[in-house]
């Protein structure tokens, strides 16, 4: 395994494997490192190069946490994980292809990015970003009072 950074997200997934095949091909991950069970059944890590980030992942070990704790067991996540990416729409496409589901459809946002978010077929959220143009202080504000005038 890699010396990980001081932050570094951790998936839980109902299928290790599958996820890491998945994160290959549909995000370009190249895996650094593996840990499997005695008997080959289960990946208890697997370290993976994600743009240029640390991502591990595990199977989900009920047996270990007292029970099941993937996104598919809980009905969900709420956490959302970040990727500026150089092509947002070639990764959005490649995603989508590969069996990620839209949740948020790729535009240009107020803020400056071409942005859109995914769902992974294990549950996991990703939002993508290419940035588009810089934006001011001011112009930012303005565009936010205008689209979330709940919060003005």
């Amino acid at each position: 395994m890699t010396e990980a950074p001081a932050l570094t997200p951790y998936l839980t997934v109902a299928d290790a494997r599958a996820a890491v095949d998945f994160y290959r091909r549909a995000f370009g991950a190249v895996e650094l490192g593996r840990q499997e069970t005695p008997d080959r059944r289960k990946v208890i890590r697997v370290a993976l190069s994600i743009n240029g980030a640390l991502v591990m992942l595990s199977d989900d070990f009920p047996e270990l946490t007292g029970r099941p704790v993937s996104p598919q067991a809980l009905g969900g996540s709420p956490v959302t994980m970040h990727l500026n990416v150089p092509d947002v729409d070639a990764f959005f496409a490649r995603a989508v292809a590969e069996g990620a589901t839209v949740t948020l459809p790729l535009a240009d946002a107020f803020w400056g990015d071409r942005f859109g978010k995914l769902r992974d077929p294990f549950g996991h959220h990703w939002s993508v970003a290419t940035p588009v143009r810089t934006v001011t202080r001011e112009e930012l504000e303005k565009s936010a009072r205008e689209r979330l005038p709940a919060h003005a």
